[in-house]
C-alpha cells in the first residue's frame, strides 16, 4: 500500500472517530436535565425595566411550567425566548445551554427616550426605537417628559406620522447629546405643533417652534446659555424664543 493511500485512511479513520465522539456527545448533553438557570440582564443607562424573577415567571408561564429538572432535548430555546419577549420591555432575549446543564438567559431591554404625558391617557414610554410602550409600575426611567395634548396620529410608533417622525428625530437629537440630554427636562408639544421647551436648572421657557431646523436652534439656543445668560444675568429672562432663522429673541 502506498504511503499516500495510507494517509488517506488514516485521516479518513480519524475523522470518523472525531465524528462519532462528537455525536456521542452531543446524544449525552441532550440526555442531561437542566441543573438551573442564568439570567442575564444587559443594560449600559442605569435603568432597569425587568429583572431575573420576572424573566423567570415569563419562561415558566407563572412557574406553571416546570424547566429544571426537565431534559434538555425537550427544551425549545427559541419558544422559550418568544415567551420572554412577550414582555414590552425586552427587546431581544437569547436562551442557550451550557456545558455543565445550565441554561443561560441573555436579555436586551429596550431603552426608552422620554415618557409621555397626555390628558385624559394613561402615561406610556418611547424607546429608542419610537416605539409606544406602557409605563412599568415597579420601575421608572428617568428620561425626559413629553406632553402633549393628542397623540398626532400614533398609535403603535411615533414614525406612524409625519409629525411624529419629526418628534422622534428631536427626542433622538436630545438625548444622543450629553449636555442637552441633563438639560432639558420636559418636551411641550402645543395644539399647532409647535414645541417648548423646559430645562432643568434655569428658569426659562423656550418657544422652540415646529420640530425642524434642529442643529440651528440648539446651535443658537447654546449661544443664549453661553453667552447671553451669564453678561445680563441668569434670571433676567423668562422665555427665549427660536422660532425665527438667525434670531435669538428674549422676553
Amino acid at each position: 500500500m502506498t504511503s499516500e493511500k495510507k494517509n488517506i485512511l488514516l485521516y479518513s479513520f480519524t475523522g470518523l472517530i472525531l465524528f462519532s465522539l462528537i455525536t456521542f456527545s452531543g446524544a449525552k448533553n441532550s440526555d442531561r436535565k437542566v441543573e438551573g438557570i442564568e439570567v442575564t440582564i444587559a443594560q449600559d443607562d442605569g435603568n432597569f425595566f425587568t429583572d431575573q424573577m420576572e424573566v423567570l415567571s415569563l419562561m415558566t408561564i407563572d412557574a406553571a411550567d416546570f424547566i429544571v429538572g426537565s431534559e434538555l432535548s425537550d427544551l425549545d430555546p427559541k419558544a422559550l425566548e418568544m415567551r420572554i419577549e412577550k414582555n414590552p420591555f425586552i427587546r431581544d432575549a437569547q436562551v442557550y445551554r451550557d456545558l455543565k446543564g445550565n441554561l443561560k438567559v441573555t436579555v436586551e431591554q429596550n431603552r426608552p427616550i422620554a415618557r409621555v404625558l397626555m390628558d385624559g391617557a394613561e402615561d406610556k414610554y418611547i424607546d429608542v426605537d419610537g416605539n409606544i410602550l406602557p409605563v412599568n409600575a415597579k420601575h421608572t426611567a428617568r428620561v425626559p417628559l413629553l406632553e402633549t395634548t393628542f397623540e398626532f396620529g400614533w398609535k403603535e410608533n411615533l414614525n406612524e406620522s409625519t409629525f411624529g417622525t419629526k418628534v422622534f428625530e428631536l427626542l433622538n437629537y436630545i438625548e444622543a447629546d450629553e449636555f442637552w440630554s441633563a438639560q432639558i427636562a420636559q418636551i411641550i408639544i402645543l395644539e399647532n405643533g409647535d414645541i417648548e421647551l423646559l430645562p432643568q436648572v434655569t428658569k426659562q421657557k423656550v418657544a422652540f417652534g415646529k420640530p425642524e431646523g434642529l442643529e440651528k436652534k440648539f446651535a443658537r439656543l447654546m449661544i443664549f446659555y453661553k453667552e447671553i445668560l451669564p453678561k445680563k444675568g441668569w434670571n433676567t429672562y423668562s422665555l427665549v424664543n427660536l422660532k425665527y432663522d438667525n434670531q435669538i429673541i428674549c422676553e
